[in-house]
């Protein structure tokens, strides 16, 4: 199975890189990233495509689905890391946010009574996710439009639902932030894999 994670279209949340709620919309410049991305998808002739229901991925799948003649379906396990309420609006690197990534990798304050999802939880929902994929046909090619955060993490717990490593963490953070809008990332999934390996591989 080859699934597609795509990145929504840029959004004003992005230009001016502050955390952004969920019914922020793409751009006229998201729009353009959102077709150019589509016209490479359609190349794979997709047989399933799937979206985060934050409107900024809903309104990418739509531009997606339009290109490629399909009906976007939508699914919560794809969402955005939900943030607590007082971080929306702050910047990436405000003082409030760094404290915020600190707290929440090492889970001292996962945020979850002010509306935010811990590591934990996103772990769990990463795992969602993969079920969720794996009841897809073997041989299905399936486009996902998802969100930066949630693509970074979801492939770098593709063979383990562990905590990562503080470097690898920053790794992976580096990466979000490095992300562009309508970026794709291939990965595939074999059903048959011995249950020693792992069934999960990112292309190169």
């Amino acid at each position: 199975m080859e699934i597609y994670l795509v990145r929504h279209g840029e959004t004003g949340g992005n230009i001016a890189k502050r955390h952004q709620a969920e019914h922020t919309s793409i751009t006229k410049l998201g729009r353009e990233q959102a077709k150019q991305a589509a016209l490479k998808i359609k190349e794979i002739n997709p047989t399933h495509l799937l979206t985060s229901n934050l409107v900024r991925a809903v309104e990418t799948a739509g531009i997606i689905g339009e290109v490629c003649g399909m009906v976007p379906e939508t699914t919560g396990n794809f969402i955005e890391l939900a943030r607590p309420n007082h971080i929306y609006g702050r910047h990436h690197h405000s003082i409030q946010s760094l404290w915020y990534y600190a707290l929440w990798y090492f889970g001292r304050d996962t945020g979850e009574s002010d509306g935010g999802e811990s590591y934990l939880s996103l772990r769990r929902r990463i795992r969602l996710a993969q079920k969720e994929i794996e009841s897809y046909p073997s041989d299905a090619r399936l486009v996902i439009v998802s969100h930066s955060v949630f693509i970074n993490m979801f492939v770098a717990h593709l063979c383990s639902g562990r905590h990562l490593t503080p470097w690898r963490a920053m790794k992976i953070f580096s990466g979000m932030l490095k992300m562009p809008n309508g970026h794709i990332t291939k990965i595939s999934f074999n059903p048959e894999a011995s249950k020693k390996t792992c069934a999960w591989e990112k292309a190169e």
